[in-house]
């Protein structure tokens, strides 16, 4: 038995092992795999996969935790044909909606906005999607059919909704202007539909973000409080909602932010590690992907791999992130579907046996919930 003492270090050679701190409410380990990916040898609504889309910078989930949306920032041209494989920059991406109660890929993918290029995507409690296009915010129904709100900007690349008594408020960033903007969204969509008016923070609707660089995604905590994410300053931000006491802490390539009951997770774009960020703002470690396990490239194609856009699934269930320009290992898959491209080689099924699959979006469920969740072991035979 351990003794007081010796079971006091054990505990905390533990948490030190794990990098995360015994007042955090992140569960302390996680099951990690991939919950959906883009096939290369497959098709989706008669479009093939094997060039586009790439690119996965942004998520969202569903209130009801039922649904993904996934913006890539590369897809077909304007003219719906491929590109060559040596040019897959275009002008234009796309914004799918999955449905992660599917196991299949292909079926999952339940509808495509085509032309949009999110680099951040949020969703309201009514289920509405916003879309931060650089120059725009685009706001859609659940179901990405009909346009509801299009709201000019600079060059915005982070959005987050939330409920702040009964308003419904949108939060924006302004990349290169180094701004937060606040709006008040109506959504009793009378005559003119749905309309966003700039109010708060520092008194218009903005607030300038003082030592801001490159501003990205954005997030509410459950304080009400606002954070903000800038890769090129290395920093995170954090402003009290009427735009006052702003502070921030040291955070490497921040990207995005989500929080996990009272843990911030912000992921670190190129570093591939997400940061663990307690609510007091001190960085108490960083999780990794277990990337030889799940048979994924951790540098990604042309070592351009990055973990970008995160999105914690409702009840802290667990969250999904983005892969963004990953690969799966060893130019071979063993995720989707079986088909012309599978091969069984030293005794294992590839599923694509030549070719790299692209865009994995992990997800990491916490092991308590997993092993809950697990099919009891048949009784023994008698």
């Amino acid at each position: 038995m351990f003794s007081s003492r010796n079971r006091q270090a054990y505990l905390l050679v533990l948490m030190l092992l794990l990098a995360i701190p015994a007042h955090s409410a992140a569960p302390q380990a996680y099951k990690w795999s991939v919950q959906y990916l883009i096939d290369n040898s497959q098709s989706v609504f008669g479009r093939s996969q094997e060039v586009y889309p790439r690119g996965n910078r942004a998520l969202a989930i569903s209130p009801d935790g039922n649904y993904l949306y996934a913006g890539y920032n590369q897809s077909f041209n304007s003219g719906g044909a491929l590109r060559a494989r040596d040019s897959r920059m275009t002008n234009t991406g796309e914004v799918r909606k999955i449905d992660v109660r599917m196991a299949d890929y292909e079926d999952a993918t339940r509808a495509v906005l085509t032309s949009h290029r999110a680099k951040a995507i949020a969703v309201d409690d009514q289920g509405r999607v916003y879309l931060a296009e650089g120059q725009s915010i685009e706001v859609y129904d659940k179901d990405l059919k009909y346009l509801l709100l299009s709201l000019p900007m600079e060059e915005c690349e982070g959005v987050a909704v939330t409920r702040e008594g009964a308003d419904t408020v949108l939060y924006a960033t302004e990349r290169e202007l180094g701004e937060l903007h606040r709006y008040l969204i109506d959504t009793r969509f009378g005559s003119d539909g749905c309309q966003a008016t700039p109010a708060g923070l520092q008194g218009d609707g903005v607030a300038k973000v003082v030592g801001a660089n490159s501003l990205r995604g954005v997030a509410v905590d459950p304080r009400g409080k606002i954070w903000i994410a800038d890769e090129q300053a290395n920093k995170v931000f954090r402003i009290d909602p009427d735009g006052s006491s702003e502070t921030s802490v040291d955070v490497e390539r921040a990207i995005a932010i989500a929080f996990y009951n009272d843990t911030a997770l912000v992921t670190r774009g190129i570093d591939r590690q997400i940061a663990l960020v307690t609510l007091d703002m001190v960085v108490t470690g960083n999780l990794s992907v277990p990337w030889e396990e799940l048979e994924i490239s951790p540098y990604g194609n042309d070592h351009d791999g990055s973990l970008s856009g995160i999105a914690v699934i409702p009840g802290d269930k667990g969250f999904f992130v983005a892969d963004e320009h990953g690969q799966t290992a060893n130019q071979k898959s063993t995720y989707g579907r079986t088909d012309q491209s599978s091969e069984i080689i030293d005794g294992k099924l590839y599923t694509d046996a030549f070719g790299d699959d692209n865009e994995p979006i992990l997800r990491a469920t916490p092991v308590e919930i997993q092993d809950a969740n697990a099919s009891p072991s048949p009784a023994p035979a008698p």
